[in-house]
């Protein structure tokens, strides 16, 4: 049997010549669609799930994210219309490799995937500056939960660069037909707030601020890039 995607390749075309004002070419090619996803066993979803896929970005976290990592990751993929899901996979040499998921139409889901890898390794270098030069005397505990109102300070302004591209966005109904088809089955996401039911202090909200100014810094240039059950971010 032919590969599935040259299947459903031909499939999108009748449906595209279905479309057509002629209607003998339209109901030929009708009847074309319908004949090749009986006889190959396509179902309607992987149809509307033909065009979206997925492009993956190396996390930071093994299991369960920071929040700030998560506001990155997620700000990123709602801006740019994409789902966006937490697993991992094996390799050989390196184990289990936690990453995020930006499942979309292209090229907003490359440009996700770009944005998130840039702006990740920004967010990771100005934290490690800011504990070397204002955190460097806590006990560890307070420097970690205090680097991280700095990196959710930092988002909050680096993230704005992030903006939306024009046609390139996948409807819902797309994204549920391909989480339905390739992604059955997701559980929730632990986060890691290590801030979580605090009072915040002065020295607290200085982080956060200190992180918000550092953000304002951050440069995104415009491009592109050509095991366990997943875990989903929101949408279905």
């Amino acid at each position: 049997m032919e590969d599935k995607a040259k299947i459903l390749d031909k499939i999108k075309k009748c449906m595209a010549l279905a479309q057509s004002g002629n209607e003998h070419e339209a109901a030929t090619a009708l009847r074309q669609a319908r004949a090749l996803m009986e006889s190959c066993g396509i179902t309607q979803a992987e149809m509307l799930a033909i065009g979206v896929s997925e492009a993956r970005a190396r996390a930071g976290a093994t299991e369960a994210p920071p929040r700030w990592e998560i506001q990155l990751a997620g700000h990123i993929a709602n801006v740019l219309g994409c789902r966006l899901m937490f697993s991992g996979s094996l390799l050989s040499s390196f184990g289990y490799v936690p990453e995020w998921s930006f499942i979309g139409v292209y090229p907003a889901n490359d440009v996700a995937q770009y944005a998130f890898e840039v702006l990740f390794r920004q967010a990771s270098r100005a934290r490690k500056q800011h504990i070397k030069d204002v955190l460097k005397r806590y006990k560890r505990s307070n420097k970690t939960r205090l680097a991280d109102l700095f990196c959710e300070g930092w988002v909050q302004t680096a993230a704005l660069q992030v903006a939306p591209l024009s046609g390139s966005v996948a409807t819902e109904e797309a994204l549920d037909a391909y989480m339905k088809v390739n992604h059955p089955e997701t559980s929730t996401l632990d986060v890691r707030d290590r801030n979580a039911g605090r009072q915040f202090s002065n020295k607290e909200y200085a982080s956060f601020t200190a992180g918000k100014d550092a953000g304002r810094e951050a440069e995104l240039n415009k491009g592109m890039g050509a095991a366990s059950v997943p875990l989903m971010i929101g949408g279905a």
